[in-house]
Formats: structure tokens, sequence, C-alpha cells
């Protein structure tokens, strides 16, 4: 792996490099290693790690080991493309479910959660779910957190959105509605991720340049992310019609 494809247009010392290095050679070997080990085996802190994955653009440590570890490791490079078909038996059978859970609790909120880039997709979703009639509430990285967790009773479900699967606040919020036993739908790109794991359902967009954290280069991800929720959303509003007679 060209250690270009994480560095692009940072500014990183001799160490830093030295640092991301080690991480990219040895992702086996330390998986599941805590932090503060690592940090001594590369004689530097926990802290000096942390602050190093946010300035390539991660939220943390874990999103950038994951990112490492199950997409540098195994990329497979393919071009973007705008040409995309959705494959609707493979998702019918989840959207119908979904379509229930709401059904069932018209009374509450579907709450949507994204940040960054994906947080702009979720507020297209948002809108697109209320013109629809569906009661959707939007949540974003600079609200409290308090307006999930002190209105856990009226959520029915929690969509979320993360590109890597390894957003770290997007997580915490599966996390609590899992504790919760609230049902959580998951966009995100392709692979096993942190978040797929805690998903109820999950709907994978394929990202061809899952190293591209900053949203730098042309992707189609984002494009073909909004298809898939425009032909959700048909799915669950659509009603029966009766036959003229």
């Amino acid at each position: 792996m060209d250690l270009d494809v994480l560095t692009k247009g940072k500014k990183l010392s001799d160490n830093e490099k030295r640092m991301i290095e080690y991480l990219m050679s040895h992702t086996e070997e330390i998986d599941g290693c805590p932090l503060r080990e690592i940090a001594k085996r590369i004689y530097t802190s926990p802290a000096t790690i942390v602050r190093l994955a946010q300035k390539l653009g991660f939220s943390g440590y874990t999103e950038f080991f994951f990112f490492l570890k199950n997409q540098l490791k195994n990329q497979q490079i393919t071009e973007a493309t705008i040409d995309y078909q959705i494959d609707s038996a493979s998702i019918d059978q989840m959207i119908a479910s979904i379509r229930d859970i709401y059904a069932n609790q018209p009374n509450k909120f579907i709450t949507i959660y994204a940040t960054g880039f994906s947080g702009i997709i979720a507020e297209y979703l948002h809108k697109k779910m209320l013109v629809n009639g569906i009661k959707t509430l939007l949540v974003s990285a600079s609200d409290s957190g308090g307006i999930i967790s002190n209105n856990i009773e009226n959520i029915s479900m929690l969509i979320t959105i993360s590109k890597s699967g390894e957003t770290q606040k997007v997580i915490e919020k599966m996390r609590l509605a899992q504790q919760n036993q609230i049902p959580t739908i998951l966009f995100c790109g392709n692979g096993e991720h942190s978040a797929n794991q805690l998903a109820t359902y999950a709907f994978e967009v394929t990202d061809e340049r899952p190293f591209d954290t900053q949203n730098i280069e042309y992707s189609s991800f984002f494009g073909k992310l909004l298809l898939l929720m425009e032909y959700i959303v048909a799915a669950m509003t659509v009603t029966e019609k009766t036959p003229h007679k």
C-alpha cells in the first residue's frame, strides 16, 4: 500500500510517517492489542496515535485501524460509475420489515443520525421522508447527545449512515439503540465493519474509494446511496391500488 494514499494533502513529520508505516505493516500482529501496548512498541503515547488518526481524517484510532485492516489490506480499486442497478430481490424483505416496524408504531419517530458528508445525505433523506408523511427526527453531530437518549421511548427505529462503517459517534448511537431494543438501519460502504455487526438491517453500497476518507476523489458512493434511499422511501410509502370497476 502506497503511503501517499493516506497522507495526500497532509503535512506529516518523519515520526508520524514511521508510525503509519508500522501500523500498516503490522495490522495482523496488533489486532486486538490495547492502544497503550501499541504506543509502547513504537515509543510514543496513546494520545499521539489518536491525534495522528484524527489528523488523517478519522474520528479516532479505532476507525483508523479498521480502515487499515479491512480496506487497505484488501483494496480492490474499481472505476467509479453512475450505471447503478438496485438488486431489489436482496433488499425487498428488509424494506418490508422496516415498513412493518413503522406501521406498528405510527406515533413514534424514525430518527436519522450521520456526520460529515453522510450528514448531507441524512438531511436529504429526512426531508424526503417528511414530504411523504413519514415522521422523522434528524440528529447531527453538532446536536446535543441528549436528543436521542432523552427521547428514546419515542423512537421507532434509528437510521444511521457511515461510509467507513467505523464512525465512532455513529457506533455509539447504534449501541444506545441496541441497549434499548430499538431496531437500527445502517447504510454503509462495502466490507466488514463494526457498524454492520450492530445493525438490525444493513444496506451496503459499493465504495470504489474506501481509503478516500476526505471524499476528495470522484466517487459514485453517495450518488448510488441517494438512489437506493429513493427506492426504499418509495417502497415504504407505496399503497395498494384498488382496480376500477
